[in-house]
């Protein structure tokens, strides 16, 4: 390794690929990177390199001091200082910032796209990022611009490299080793500029003499070098080295070697691994105390205090994240198992206590800012308080410890659980942790009131003996022995790639460095061996706790059949397979909802009630009644679920008898009833209300709103509203700001598609209306490819046939035009600025029947209301898309929040 080499592994340079700019005709973007950027994938650095990767067209790159510089296809614009700069087709066009015409994919990736008709630049853009204490000159030596052609000489590798990146999206780990790779390469062809007579630390690479002295300093730190050693291993008189490494590097070579020493100290104390005594040793010191006192001199501070600091700030971003994802404080605690390994254990949120046993791995701190976990810590602790703890060994917990053997995890659950006072409880088992909750159940019935298991086993891989699985477990033990410490993460990528084929980049990246964080080499080969003979079979038949089973149908961990098995064996187990690829289930996938609605059905589900069985939606009963409305007009509603009450306003084509069933309501329905008494209603003239009602107007439908709050006996409420129901509900929150505590609006509009009154909506619009005027005839041909595609373009055949079937019992068809007419024509936005309650406004981002911008201006129009863009094209949320969780999350943060 080169000295440039060295000194950029130093740095302990991360990445990540956040922007994928489509750029085309005449375009200007600001361009900065900022912590937003950063933080998906890791805590804000101190220092941020950023980088573009030109794929196809051309662009120019300007920054303030520097002439204007062109990137080619296959070309990099590199700015070590992360400095503001315009990305444009052409001079002196007027920018446009890139959060302002960008969005956040599902896999946490933004896009932007700007620009008029014309040529197109698709740009990769990534950044790299450095702590304080990895900072070094060379950065600042650096221009503020470079520009690196990888599609000709000798960077020619680095393009189809890029290239490789771009089309596969591989982890952010391996894109900041390809960054570091392409910014060294840009660094020497810098070099490679430099006049003959310049001066500074980049031109000290170009002296022989100082490159050699360089390269022994970095890679001897630990030696007990002397300046005379250095200009003999140099070729040139003590003198001689001496003044030119001051006049390049601007310091004698002792003092470099000094800093570069306790450079490596400071990277050894962040990673956390020895401890101080072990440090001072790995650099050369014979004495701590000695240490203690050069690296004080250097950083100011001594360097327990400085990593306590550093671990200390590490924390506080790491609760900014967690307070951005909005999830409960955490407080982690101890207790010692039998055998005297000090566990590590967490309790957070209100509610019923619920124990997740450990699985493979965890790092009860590192996974509450995880984007793999994330989602089931919010689901978790939404109403229950839940109790996780590391399993010795690993995480928080003791590393060093006597004994690994399912006794051992089973005393380590009991004690956790006798040390958080629990009499009572249920229990959550993921992947291994269902034989230690097997166990225990069985030796502690009274204890465990409901069994939740998911992906589990109750044979380990030796005991299953199958020979594919053993040979490949054997050669994961193997590359576990070889690497598994490494900063290389091909070693633990391949459990990665086990755990969860179908996460983003983000979630696969930070789970192999989660493995890395969690246990050692000798621990993670110990652990796998240990799981390998867990075998709790013999007990399946002694389970007498209500037991629940998930297992993904194509786990490639664990086989299905050891759910089925589980099943087979327990008394009374339901067992419910998940359409997933996925270990650990995953929030953008529909099996996580799946997994949600029964998981809280059961749990909720008084025990002991033989007759359970997995419900397709949570275990309420409706209690469906009727009003008569101000002009006599019969409304039928709906009441279910307890707690705080909660009111939909009425949308079209529904029916409450029917909303359980229903592939575009189920699933709110479910989550309305979640924690709320939940009130709904079908709109006059449509489901079970009167089909023939007195009056069919806007007006007509907010006094059906009143009527059925006040026959319900709801006082005070919160409301929601989606589409032309929103309106509804906004036009009584503004009229009555006694009665509506929160409001909740999706997919909003204000004013209807004739009164907004843009030309091509009105065409576009006309037409469909003649069209089904004119063919009400062929209403299922009609609704399958006209409707559904307009409100859901990712609409199943499922969803279109169970329409079809069901269109009679949804609406009178007579009511469609009319209904049509109405919301075209509604316009409360006068009512807006009435409106006093808390108001949460969301929008899906490529709805095609009301555009994200008219969710906007209902937001804006509303003082304090707050906006959320949903990655969707449907006009109604559906609960197998990526946007249900995001949204549902939004739900009950705002609903639970106080104001």
């Amino acid at each position: 390794m080169d000295v440039l080499s060295d000194i950029l592994g130093s740095l302990r340079l991360t990445g990540g690929v956040v922007i994928d700019a489509d750029l085309h005709g005449d375009f200007c973007v600001r361009a900065q990177f900022t912590p937003a950027h950063c933080a998906p994938f890791f805590p804000t650095p101190d220092t941020l390199i950023s980088y573009h990767y030109v794929r196809c067209g051309r662009m120019i790159v300007e920054v303030d001091g520097m002439p204007p510089a062109i990137v080619e296809a296959g070309g990099i614009a590199i700015l070590p200082r992360n400095d503001p700069h315009l990305l444009s087709s052409r001079p002196g066009l007027q920018p446009a910032d890139a959060d302002e015409i960008g969005w956040v994919t599902a896999d946490g990736v933004h896009h932007v796209e700007q620009g008029t008709d014309g040529p197109k630049t698709e740009v990769w853009c990534g950044f790299l990022g450095t702590a304080k204490s990895s900072e070094h000159p060379l950065l600042d030596a650096l221009p503020p611009l470079l520009v690196l052609d990888v599609a000709d000489g000798e960077a020619e590798w680095l393009d189809s490299s890029l290239r490789f990146v771009a089309e596969e999206n591989p982890p952010p780990d391996v894109v900041a080793k390809l960054a570091e790779l392409f910014l060294g390469q840009a660094i020497r062809d810098y070099v490679e500029t430099l006049p003959a007579d310049a001066k500074g630390w980049l031109r000290g690479l170009t002296d022989p003499a100082v490159t050699k002295a360089l390269g022994i300093i970095h890679n001897r730190f630990a030696e007990d070098l002397e300046v005379e050693q250095l200009a003999r291993e140099a070729g040139v008189s003590r003198t001689v080295l001496g003044e030119r490494f001051v006049e390049l590097i601007g310091e004698p070579p002792m003092r470099y070697a000094g800093r570069w020493r306790m450079r490596m100290a400071a990277n050894m104390l962040r990673e956390g691994r020895d401890n101080t005594a072990n440090i001072a040793f790995a650099v050369g010191f014979n004495s701590e105390a000695a240490f203690n006192r050069a690296f004080k001199r250097e950083y100011g501070e001594p360097p327990a205090t400085w990593r306590r600091r550093v671990e200390a700030e590490q924390r506080a971003q790491e609760r900014e994240l967690v307070a951005r994802y909005e999830l409960p404080e955490q407080v982690v605690r101890y207790c010692t198992a039998h055998d005297g390994t000090r566990l590590a254990f967490s309790i957070v949120g209100n509610g019923p206590p619920l124990v997740k046993t450990a699985n493979w791995l965890n790092h009860i701190e590192y996974d509450w800012t995880s984007p793999l976990w994330r989602h089931w810590l919010r689901e978790l602790t939404a109403d229950r308080t839940l109790i996780r703890y590391d399993e010795r060994a690993n995480g928080l917990s003791d590393w060093d410890t006597p004994e690994l053997s399912l006794d051992a995890f089973v005393d380590d659950l009991a004690c956790v659980v006798d040390a958080a006072k629990l009499d009572r409880f249920d229990l959550l088992a993921i992947s291994q942790g269902a034989a230690v909750a097997i166990a225990y159940a069985v030796r502690h019935p009274e204890r465990v009131r409901k069994l939740v298991i998911c992906n589990g086993y109750a044979q380990g891989w030796e005991v299953r003996a199958e020979p594919e699985e053993v040979a490949r477990r054997e050669a994961m033990i193997t590359l576990s022995e070889m690497g598994w410490g490494s900063d290389n993460p091909a070693y633990r990528q391949i459990f990665t790639g086990t755990y969860i084929p179908g996460a983003s980049h983000e979630q696969m990246d930070w789970f192999n460095e989660m493995q890395r964080r969690s246990a050692s080499p000798k621990n993670a080969v110990a652990l796998q061996r240990m799981l390998g003979k867990l075998d709790v079979v013999h007990l399946l038949d002694q389970v007498r706790t209500p037991t629940l089973i998930f297992h993904s149908r194509r786990d490639q961990a664990v086989p299905f059949a050891q759910g089925e098995l589980m099943a087979s064996r327990i008394r009374g187990a339901t067992f419910v397979p998940q359409d997933s690829d996925n270990h650990i289930v995953l929030a953008t996938e529909p099996a996580w909802q799946h997994f949600t609605d029964v998981t809280r059905a059961f749990l909720d589900d008084e025990p002991g009630d033989d007759s359970y069985a997995a419900p397709a939606r949570p275990r309420v009963d409706d209690d469906i009644r009727d009003c008569r409305s101000k002009d006599g007009t019969r409304i039928a509603y709906a009441l279910c679920g307890e707690g705080f009450p909660l009111v939909k306003a009425p949308n079209w084509m529904t029916n409450i008898g029917l909303d359980w069933t229903s592939p575009v309501y189920r699933h709110w329905v479910a989550e309305g009833a979640r924690a709320n008494r939940l009130l709904r209603f079908d709109m006059r003239g449509f489901g079970m209300s009167e089909r023939d009602p007195m009056a069919f107007d806007f007006e007509s439908m907010v006094d059906d709103l009143a009527c059925v709050v006040d026959d319900a006996g709801v006082e005070r409420f919160d409301l929601f509203g989606i589409s032309h129901g929103a309106a509804i509900a906004m036009a009584y929150a503004a009229r009555h700001p006694d009665r509506v505590r929160k409001l909740m609006l999706v997919n909003s509009f204000a004013a209807g598609w004739k009164v907004r009154a843009d030309p091509e909506e009105l065409a576009w619009r006309q037409s469909l209306a003649e069209m089904n005027q004119r063919e009400w005839a062929f209403r299922r041909s009609a609704l399958g490819e006209m409707f559904i595609t307009l409100y859901f373009p990712s609409a199943g055949p499922d969803l279109i046939a169970w329409n079809n079937e069901h269109l009679p019992e949804l609406g009178s068809i007579p009511n469609l035009q009319p209904m049509i007419d109405l919301a075209a024509t509604i316009d409360v936005r006068d009512e807006l600025r009435k409106i006093r309650a808390e108001t949460l406004v969301l929008h899906a981002r490529q709805d095609g029947n009301a555009v994200i911008d008219v969710g906007r201006q209902v937001a804006e129009g509303i003082a304090g209301a707050r906006f959320v863009e949903l990655d969707s094209a449907n006009h109604v949320t559906l609960g197998d898309e990526p946007a249900w969780p995001v949204l549902a999350g939004e739900m009950r943060t705002f609903l639970r929040a106080e104001r």
